[in-house]
């Protein structure tokens, strides 16, 4: 897979009367070309926006093979901190494993007081039951198909790994675990967003999430949509969803709550 100058980092700054800062994260195997058009559209409306590159990613699946998910929590959460001193407490959106990760760093006793809202598109929880022996088998056979795509609107594409290395999926299990295991610390207001027809992160993890979580609670359900729906039918309407939802959460820079 060739990526383009769309799965590198991309930030949007030096609005002259800033929303507010809005932090991105991509999925497993992908890059932030699967977000690009939704941090353009809040970039668009004054929104401060960071979307880094996790480790690993949008090079080769060798390189993410050796990376593990403390690497791709660190980068967000230093990313987290680094725009909330610019710009006061901010939104984190992602999407599938961004998603867990956005919901990690709610968890983080460290940023509380520091995120306002979160966006979370289609957050992975869980994985098959193979994948618990996926460390092991990884030594036997390191890769299996890719994931990327899963885009019901035609001549739409991902730009990610078309291999999946075992080992990063064993360290993907182990996010999800963690993650999952605190929900209970997430209190800030959460907007879920929910393809049911999804083929790689099955609808009930977004249930997984609501049950778990203890702030408040929105659902927005993306019917047209597969995984990526970022990508797909209901991606306009998802951005103006998560530009409201934001609006209503977020303080503006320098305003008191």
């Amino acid at each position: 897979m060739a990526f383009s100058e769309l799965s590198r980092p991309w930030r949007a700054r030096g609005h002259s009367n800033p929303r507010g800062g809005l932090l991105l994260c991509h999925g497993f195997t992908g890059s932030p070309q699967s977000l690009r058009p939704w941090a353009e559209h809040h970039a668009a409306l004054g929104w401060e926006v960071e979307l880094p590159l996790l480790p690993g990613h949008g090079s080769t699946w060798q390189e993410l093979a050796s990376t593990r998910w403390e690497q791709w929590y660190c980068t967000v959460r230093s990313a987290a901190l680094a725009l909330s001193e610019e710009t006061g407490p901010i939104a984190i959106g992602g999407l599938s494993m961004g998603g867990a990760l956005t919901l990690a760093l709610a968890e983080d006793p460290d940023l509380r007081g520091r995120i306002a809202a979160i966006v979370a598109v289609n957050p992975g929880m869980t994985l098959p039951a193979v994948a618990r022996f996926a460390g092991v088998l990884g030594r036997i056979v390191p890769t299996i198909p890719g994931i990327g795509s899963d885009i019901a609107l035609p001549g739409a594409s991902e730009e990610a790994y078309e291999r999946t290395p075992l080992r990063a999926v064993a360290q993907l299990r182990e996010l999800f675990a963690v993650t999952r295991r605190e929900l209970g610390a997430v209190e800030v207001p959460l907007l879920l967003a929910t393809s049911p027809h999804d083929h790689t992160v099955p609808a009930r993890d977004s249930d997984l999430v609501a049950a778990g979580v203890r702030g408040p609670l929105e659902r927005l359900p993306l019917p047209r949509s597969y995984h990526l729906a970022t990508l797909d039918h209901d991606a306009e309407m998802l951005f103006e969803s998560s530009a409201r939802f934001l609006d209503r959460h977020v303080p503006l820079p320098g305003a008191r709550r």
